[in-house]
């Protein structure tokens, strides 16, 4: 018996529908740190002025003494980054769905997690990293995050003359703890919060802090070490003006038909570095999931 043969039409209809991007994250952390833009070289300085205070002097009409402003220089250094991927002229026919424009909404998405990798490497390979303060689990009701461990760290910055105020703190928030998170009544209960993040799953303010949520379906996701089957997060809450990214290029995609290759080609740049310019303006929040209650 001869095997059936699917006509044209049949075959077609199998490639006819639009694409559905895998799910994955996308950029969490845009606004949260100083951005600047245009620059060149491959390094950067950001002078950082120290403290001054003014001192009593006398009503007579003598000079007044100066007072030395000492600056202090953080290098951020720039690196490259690219991604490139092709569409033969011919695959592209099959989908009735633009495939370019499936590639095109890949790039963005891949552009957005690497901006906020570069900021979450920024911190967690800095040479730095032990200088910033560290909220220890044992802080609140439970081993995961609670008000009493961003409360603490808030503390701690305002303590070292950071404004805490009008969301400039932003948390980097690993999702899987939303759990205790939640589970802290001084979060969830009306008397404490009108948000009321039990029914619509959002956190955008509390304590002054901008809640930013990170999935780990991408590189930009926050680390953390396991022990047994505990994985314990350093949290960062960092402020605006705790850390700076440049950007040699701006991120960018260019489209490209070759002709000689009979394929599209895109490909997406982008030049920048990121590095913590003051360390007294970020906390780490150690939270473990799951969750136990402290002693």
């Amino acid at each position: 018996m001869s095997t059936p043969q699917i006509d044209f039409n049949t075959a077609s209809q199998l490639f006819d529908t639009q694409v559905t991007i895998r799910y994955q994250n996308h950029q969490y952390l845009m606004g949260t740190i100083e951005e600047r833009h245009g620059t060149t070289g491959d390094a950067m300085n950001v002078p950082v002025s120290s403290q001054i205070e003014m001192s009593q002097t006398s009503f007579a009409p003598t000079n007044i003494p100066v007072t030395p402003v000492i600056d202090t220089n953080v290098i951020i250094t720039p690196y490259d980054y690219k991604v490139k991927t092709v569409i033969g002229g011919g695959y592209k026919t099959l989908f009735a769905y633009d495939k370019i424009v499936d590639h095109a909404k890949q790039h963005a998405l891949a552009i957005a997690r690497m901006l906020d990798y570069i900021k979450i490497q920024a911190i967690f390979t800095s040479p730095l990293f032990s200088e910033i303060y560290t909220v220890p689990v044992d802080i609140g009701p439970t081993t995961g995050l609670s008000q009493a461990k961003v409360t603490n760290a808030l503390a701690e910055l305002e303590d070292q003359g950071v404004d805490v105020y009008d969301e400039t703190c932003k948390l980097w928030m690993p999702a899987p703890l939303k759990n205790s998170l939640f589970s802290d009544q001084n979060v969830t209960n009306i008397f404490f919060n009108d948000v009321r993040p039990l029914t619509n799953n959002r956190i955008q303010e509390y304590l002054g802090v901008d809640f930013r949520t990170l999935g780990s379906a991408g590189i930009n996701s926050i680390p953390f070490t396991t022990s047994g089957d505990v994985n314990t997060y350093l949290v960062p809450l960092v402020h605006k003006e705790a850390m700076v990214q440049t950007f040699n290029r701006d991120p960018q995609t260019t489209i490209t038909w070759v002709q000689q290759e009979d394929r599209y080609e895109l490909v997406s740049t982008m030049t920048s570095g990121c590095n913590i310019i003051q360390t007294r303006g970020i906390a780490l929040l150690t939270c473990a999931n799951p969750y136990v209650a402290n002693s």
